[in-house]
C-alpha cells in the first residue's frame, strides 16, 4: 500500500501567498472578502499553522481564479493533476523569484 496524500502546510502557505502577490492583495483584503472576524487567521495559512477550510479553500479559488487543487501543496509536490497548471506555476514561481532579486 503506498502512501497516503496529506497536505503540506508549509508549501500550501507559500502558494497561498504566491497568490495574493499576483492578485496584489494583502491578508486584510483576504480576511474582509472572506468575512472573517480576525485578519490573524489568514496570517496562520500564511505561516503553515492552518489551512483554510474547505468553504474558504472554494471562496479562494474563486477569488484568484484558480481550482482549489492548485492551491494545495502535498507530500513535496502540486496536488493538481492537470500538467498546464503546473507549469505555469512553476513559470510564475521562477519569475516571482527573478523579479525578487532584481
Amino acid at each position: 500500500m503506498g502512501n497516503i496524500p496529506v497536505i503540506n502546510k508549509n508549501e500550501t502557505a507559500k502558494r497561498l501567498k504566491l497568490l495574493m502577490k499576483w492578485n496584489d492583495l494583502q491578508p486584510k483584503d483576504v480576511q474582509m472578502y472572506l468575512g472573517l472576524a480576525c485578519v490573524q487567521t489568514v496570517y496562520r495559512w500564511l505561516e503553515g499553522i492552518n489551512i483554510p477550510s474547505v468553504d474558504h479553500l472554494y471562496a479562494l479559488s474563486r477569488l484568484f481564479h484558480v481550482n482549489i487543487d492548485d492551491m494545495l501543496m502535498g507530500n513535496g509536490d502540486i496536488v493538481s493533476t492537470s500538467n498546464r497548471n503546473k507549469t505555469s506555476f512553476r513559470f510564475m514561481m521562477y519569475y516571482t523569484k527573478l523579479k525578487d532579486v532584481a
